[in-house]
């Protein structure tokens, strides 16, 4: 598969639909407390773990979650991979043929490493990744900081510039060019608030026969 040995991809938004779940949630669980949910918030926390959210919210707006909410939203959380996402368009034929392919391929996500698992069980993937890296196996430090996508390189024991990262967010994005790594951005219009410039590529679908070209699955 050409200088690539290794494909990352994020998790929501990109290989599940979850995103416009969360963003009802998130508008639900704000709403309580007063604030509304704004295109500027989605685009800052998308790809940050939940700590960094959390901690984000209390100081720059005002939100302070108290345990209440904080156990309402996160069993609402589990009810959303466990019950009603789907996968996106695409997702299980690329991670099939890559499958068959000698590439390794993982997952590494700001979302908890139970909501990773969670997804890996449901969709019957368990022997299709690597490796399955969260947000919590880097001390709760989301993109765009590239310490996720590095640390998972480094476990799968290839080197970034071998590693080609899958994400639908400005933030994801970011973090692999800081990670040294090539980066293939699939936007959604419906939540993708950002500028994807810095991708390798640009496609609007899974399914974009470029991907395939890329990585030598044609």
């Amino acid at each position: 598969m050409n200088q690539i040995k290794a494909v990352i991809f994020d998790m929501d938004g990109l290989m599940i639909d979850s995103m416009m779940h969360w963003l009802k949630l998130d508008e639900h669980i704000f709403g309580e407390c007063g604030v509304k949910l704004t295109e500027g918030m989605v685009k800052y926390m998308t790809g940050k773990s939940e700590k960094e959210n959390i901690s984000w919210l209390k100081i720059e707006h005002g939100i302070n979650l108290s345990v209440e909410h904080l156990d309402k939203r996160r069993m609402m959380v589990d009810e959303i991979y466990s019950k009603k996402t789907q996968l996106m368009p695409g997702i299980i034929n690329l991670v099939d043929k890559i499958n068959k392919s000698e590439c390794k391929q993982a997952i590494a996500s700001g979302a908890p490493i139970r909501s990773v698992q969670k997804v890996v069980e449901r969709f019957g993937w368990e022997d299709h990744f690597t490796i399955l890296v969260s947000a919590d196996d880097v001390d709760h430090t989301g993109k765009p900081d590239p310490r996720i996508f590095l640390h998972t390189a480094e476990k799968m024991g290839i080197k970034p510039e071998e590693c080609i990262v899958f994400e639908d967010a400005e933030n994801g994005v970011v973090a692999a060019k800081r990670a040294g790594m090539m980066c293939i951005a699939v936007p959604d219009k419906r939540w993708s608030f950002g500028v994807f410039d810095e991708a390798d590529l640009i496609v609007d679908s899974l399914e974009d026969e470029q991907i395939f070209k890329l990585l030598g699955l044609n």
